[in-house]
């Protein structure tokens, strides 16, 4: 019983273990204190239709994220520690959503079921992002919603899987725009390929019904916020910024193998452990329908975002339950010969790992970054002590387990992260910039920002009003009519002269009164 409960629920103590490190942080610059900011200015406009970023309408994000910050502020008062848990919060219920899923793909292997929210939660992909506050977890429940509608719809209920289907494309929508469709629509027309007895009219009329049904249910937004945001902002959330970034953008371009140079990192520590590929040679594809889904779920996902210009390894968090799926069936099947000389490998990484952050400050180029000159060997140490304790486990028992390798890849992530934090902590706490801002405001004292603003001070220093943002040619004009004020700016070196300067990053956060500013852009 002890046994059944530890593989049933063992997960849980290591997402738990996940969620502590958002308490050994803060908001990371650029895109957390951003979307904080975001919620921040709707909350104090009382405007829950059109998101604002330093007075400005945001086209950039649906709102759903937002809500749920505002839904936890409405019930708990403005803080900052809800925001920071709906990331987790989301993340847990990928893990409970995957092993629904896994129970409909394979009702007669338990096994399955049980073990794939195991592979998920230490996929370090998926594992470093487990705690953001940002999209793409959120985007992943929407998109475990959608597979579970689209294996209703062809083994049981087509009213219930198509209701299911059009539900995630409406709350996708809403959670990261039409991305929603490019996670769930390739699958669901490749239906031949997973579900063949599925290929024919009514399946696809099901598909067309379904979107269509999703897609109102965000324009019951959409079409409001498009009138109240202005010509512009109806124009960007209704086309350009779909359009624009899958098409045309320059913003995150790389090449076409790009996701592929990061793929064995971003699904380790599973890629290196000989049982799957083992087990691979045992396992007959054409003969498991949920092994086809999974596939066809990974494989059309990869490959349509490595056409697509941009590219974030983020983008891919939600097509790692199908790899996830894909391990707990090939290791369920558990019918490879164990070689202990094999099973010694994700061991064997694991140290490297250790060892190259022991080595890391003296690594040519990686030297120079700030935080890495700060790096003590205890950081390495760490990881190789995690390694030798997965050694010591696998020689006693002749084996790595499913449960070993999670456990110790998770640990070794939360390690990573309390250590990256403890070193890095000044460039990503933006909390003394922002309450020096804050008393600025207070003290009515004119400040402005010079170069591009990301809302990161905003939510931060609870400012109620927008950051004048100027481009450094009009410095001159601008210290001539507020010669009491002072100018903000984000540069790539450390000055000699200013009034307070922080690191941000790589770069540092700097604060000039009026004569620091016009010796820094006029002198």
């Amino acid at each position: 019983m002890p046994q059944q409960l530890i593989v049933r629920w063992g997960f849980l103590p290591l997402w738990l273990l996940l969620t502590t490190t958002i308490f050994f942080r803060h908001p990371m610059p650029i895109d957390e204190t951003r979307y904080l900011s975001v919620a921040w200015e709707m909350w104090l406009r009382g405007d829950f239709l059109v998101p604002y970023l330093n007075g400005h309408t945001y086209s950039h994000k649906p709102p759903l994220l937002f809500w749920l910050f505002e839904l936890g502020w409405g019930v708990f008062g403005v803080n900052e520690w809800w925001p920071r848990l709906v990331g987790p919060l989301a993340a847990l219920l990928n893990l409970l959503m995957l092993r629904r899923l896994a129970e409909k793909l394979w009702p007669d292997n338990r096994q399955a079921a049980l073990t794939a929210p195991w592979f998920l939660i230490a996929t370090l992909l998926w594992t470093l992002f487990a705690t953001s506050t940002m999209f793409d977890i959120l985007l992943t429940c929407c998109v475990l919603l959608g597979m579970m509608g689209l294996v209703e719809a062809a083994q049981a209920s087509a009213v219930k899987g198509w209701s299911c289907f059009a539900l995630a494309i409406g709350i996708g929508l809403l959670a990261k725009g039409p991305v929603i469709f490019l996670h769930l629509l390739p699958t669901a027309l490749l239906v031949y390929l997973w579900q063949p007895s599925r290929q024919n009219l009514r399946w696809f009329g099901g598909l067309i019904a379904a979107t269509l049904a999703g897609g109102a249910i965000a324009l019951c937004w959409a079409l409001p916020a498009a009138a109240a945001g202005g010509e512009e902002y109806a124009s960007a959330i209704l086309w350009h910024q779909t359009a624009d970034r899958t098409v045309g953008t320059k913003i995150h371009a790389r090449g076409i193998y790009w996701y592929l140079l990061f793929l064995p990192m971003l699904i380790f520590p599973w890629v290196s452990w000989p049982r799957l590929w083992q087990n691979l040679r045992w396992t007959t594809i054409s003969g498991d329908g949920g092994l086809r889904f999974s596939l066809t779920w990974l494989l059309s996902t990869l490959v349509i975002f490595s056409i697509l210009p941009s590219k974030q390894l983020h983008y891919l968090i939600p097509m790692l339950p199908a790899f996830a799926l894909l391990c707990a069936q090939l290791a369920s099947q558990d019918n490879s010969p164990r070689k202990l000389g094999l099973e010694l490998i994700p061991a064997g990484l694991t140290a490297l790992t250790g060892l190259f952050l022991i080595v890391l400050p003296k690594v040519p180029g990686l030297s120079q970054l700030n935080w890495v000159q700060t790096l003590q060997p205890s950081w390495g140490l760490c990881v190789a002590a995690l390694a030798v304790a997965l050694a010591a486990w696998t020689l006693h028992f002749r084996e790595a387990s499913v449960i070993t390798l999670s456990a110790t890849t998770v640990t070794a992530v939360f390690v990573g992260l309390i250590f990256f934090f403890q070193y890095t902590g000044p460039q990503y706490n933006l909390q003394p910039a922002a309450e020096k801002l804050q008393g600025f405001n207070q003290q009515q004292i004119a400040t402005a920002f010079v170069g591009d603003y990301q809302g990161q001070l905003h939510f931060l220093g609870r400012l109620t009003q927008a950051l004048p943002v100027i481009e450094a040619r009009q410095v001159n004009d601008w210290t001539r009519q507020h010669p009491n004020g002072y100018l903000i700016s984000l540069e790539k070196t450390k000055p000699s002269a200013a009034d307070f300067v922080q690191a941000h990053r790589e770069y540092w956060l700097v604060f000039r009164n009026t004569q620091q500013a016009s010796l820094k852009w006029h002198g």
